[in-house]
């Protein structure tokens, strides 16, 4: 079998954007199918992490075409070290005029998203390529979903069969929820989001909430996934005693996360101020940061972005994991990336966000952790407390469900039987 994967994310890019189909490019090789990657030369990456590329295995092939960058456009407007804003299209009462501005046009009049001038390059790129070379599938992969009206256009040009698999909900993703644009826009938004999941021969999506809302029954869910090697690896080689009751945020912060009530409740907790909570990889404002080490004088810590590798290894050397799920109208869908890899690192998870999402599904199921709503400081406390004193005891806090099936070899193989199912048809 041969597929022509789409996506605007790849390394050297770093983050959960690329996780997903780094992790299942060495079992799609493995098992035989042949993988060339389109994808940006000198994209608006987020992060970049080269260490990702040399795990990419020497059989797949990779296109890379030119994309513009909206990136240095607004660095050159708000100067170099201004934050771009990645899964924020937040304002309030100290953002500037012409930011306001930018980030309206952004919600109301680009549309799907910024990464859409770059569909002309790809578009061009992924034609030659065609001309010269049969595949059995073309993927795309977003978001940016905007990738996916490049997979529709080649099923027009080409007839290919075209799967769209989405690691983020479309019209209902939480920045939108959070920032909504007007009427028409929103409309818009809706009817590329269905013309996408209804012309797509596949649909492949990250929860079943998210399959649930698509405005297609022709979808499969495939979850992202840990890479079980690198996890037990981890979990090896950092298991060490510390003096401190370690708690650490391990990937990016978005809109709607709360870690400042985070900080408070772990605050109250532990008043003997015995314990350090640390935010790793993340993109934090000055005022956030500053809100939380209020609520923890001098138990609060940051790194910036690290290594994938270096980001497990995190993971598996604490007590403790927080997990924040953001608080919106359509959270119940909400699997990010690193709630695998948290599973998969055998390390308690401390989950705050609204109840009755998949998330929690997960983690009830694989007894990983406890779940708490920001209004449930007690209980929450309570776990807090005990799981502290065992940890002191002397006890084991690790977890030992079986999670192989959460497993970035497990979910590949569903996604290729799909695959083959989807060439038979």
């Amino acid at each position: 079998m041969r597929i022509l994967l789409i996506s605007y994310y790849f390394p050297p890019c770093g983050g959960a954007a690329v996780q997903r189909w780094h992790k299942w490019l060495p079992v799609l090789v493995e098992s035989g199918i042949e993988v060339t990657v389109l994808t940006t030369a000198n994209g608006d990456y987020p992060v970049l992490d080269p260490s990702l590329e040399q795990e990419i295995p020497p059989q797949v092939k990779v296109l890379r075409s030119g994309a513009p960058s909206t990136v240095r456009l607004w660095k050159a407007l708000f100067g170099k070290r201004s934050s771009v804003p990645y899964g924020d299209l937040s304002t309030n009462a100290k953002t500037g005029f012409l930011r306001k501005a930018l980030i309206w046009a952004r919600l109301n009049l680009i549309i799907p998203d910024a990464r859409k001038f770059w569909n002309p390059s790809a578009l061009k790129t992924a034609t030659a390529f065609l001309k010269t070379n049969l595949v059995d599938a073309v993927i795309t992969t977003g978001p940016p979903h905007s990738t996916h009206l490049i997979g529709l256009e080649l099923k027009k040009r080409h007839r290919a069969r075209w799967i769209a698999d989405w690691r983020d909900p479309w019209s209902t993703v939480y920045y939108l929820k959070l920032n909504p644009p007007c009427g028409w826009s929103l409309r818009r938004h809706q009817a590329l989001e269905r013309k996408v999941a209804q012309s797509a021969d596949l649909n492949i999506v990250i929860s079943k909430h998210l399959a649930k809302q698509l405005p297609s029954s022709n979808s499969i869910v495939v979850r992202n996934g840990y890479d079980a090697a690198k996890t037990a690896a981890a979990r090896v080689n950092e298991n060490t005693r510390a003096e401190r009751f370690r708690i650490k945020y391990v990937g990016n912060l978005t809109e709607g996360q709360k870690l400042e009530e985070a900080a408070r409740i772990i605050g109250k907790a532990f008043p003997d101020g015995d314990f350090e909570l640390t935010c790793v990889g993340t993109r934090i404002d000055a005022d956030r940061m500053k809100l939380s080490a209020v609520e923890i004088p001098g138990s609060f810590s940051y790194k910036g972005f690290v290594p994938h590798q270096q980001a497990i290894s995190e993971m598996a050397d604490c007590e403790l994991l927080l997990l924040l799920i953001n608080y919106y109208e359509g959270f119940e869908g909400m699997l990010t990336t690193k709630l695998y890899e948290y599973i998969g690192s055998g390390t308690k998870i401390f989950c705050l966000g609204p109840h009755g999402g998949e998330a929690e599904e997960l983690i009830d199921l694989y007894k990983a952790g406890a779940c708490f709503d920001i209004s449930e400081e007690a209980a929450a406390m309570s776990f807090l407390k005990g799981l502290r004193e065992d940890w002191r005891a002397g006890k084991n806090i690790t977890t030992n469900s079986d999670t192989s099936e959460l497993s970035a070899r497990q979910q590949a193989a569903i996604m290729i039987s799909a695959l083959s199912e989807e060439k038979k048809g």
